[in-house]
């Protein structure tokens, strides 16, 4: 993975489809294989610990699902869902669950704040804490209900993609924690 700048490629608040960047950079992206993934729940603490967000208190409610939903302090979550198999016995689907840093982002369309939400030239999605006005504008135009408002900082918060590791050249908290391999890093041109 070659070194990515942070230069923005679009951001909130602008005409529609208008760019800020000038210079073409590969755009990265996440790719995830759900058939080799085992519940281990190591992206989710690799995630909290890079980025340096704060633990949530769990409960058992009969799952070994984290949490219940995506929080302003837990951007990664792995989904179980239980169900039976043809035979009859249990059988586990795990999805995960975080933003997915989409190509025409839905939450950077519908954000009113100037610079709130940018996409960079390499395709991350980032919310830019210092331009969001907290009005929740962004969760709406997601399509899947990723960006949280923080009840301390009075502002929204999602993944990042670790856009400060993809910029010096290392893959993402997430995927470096992934003992299975099922999550993988890389350009879309090389998939």
């Amino acid at each position: 993975m070659s070194e990515q700048a942070l230069e923005v490629r679009r951001s909130s608040a602008t005409m529609w489809g208008s760019k800020t960047g000038l210079r073409t950079k590969e755009v990265v992206s996440k790719y995830i294989d759900t058939t080799t993934c085992i519940g281990c729940k190591a992206c989710e603490a690799a995630c909290v610990e890079w980025n340096d967000l704060r633990t949530l208190a769990t409960h058992q409610e009969g799952s070994y699902q984290t949490l219940p939903e995506l929080d302003a302090q837990f951007w990664n979550l792995i989904r179980f869902n239980e169900r039976t198999s043809d035979d009859g016995g249990p059988m586990w689907l795990m999805r995960k669950d975080q933003c997915m840093h989409c190509a025409e982002p839905g939450c950077l369309a519908a954000c009113p704040a100037p610079g709130a939400i940018v996409q960079y030239s390499n395709g991350i999605v980032d919310v830019n804490p210092a331009a969001c006005i907290g009005c929740g504008y962004c969760s709406t135009g997601c399509p899947f209900d990723v960006p949280k408002f923080s009840k301390s900082t009075g502002k929204m918060a999602k993944c990042t993609l670790c856009v400060d590791r993809v910029e010096v050249g290392l893959e993402p908290a997430c995927i470096k924690a992934c003992p299975t391999g099922c999550l993988q890093f890389g350009t879309k041109s090389h998939s």
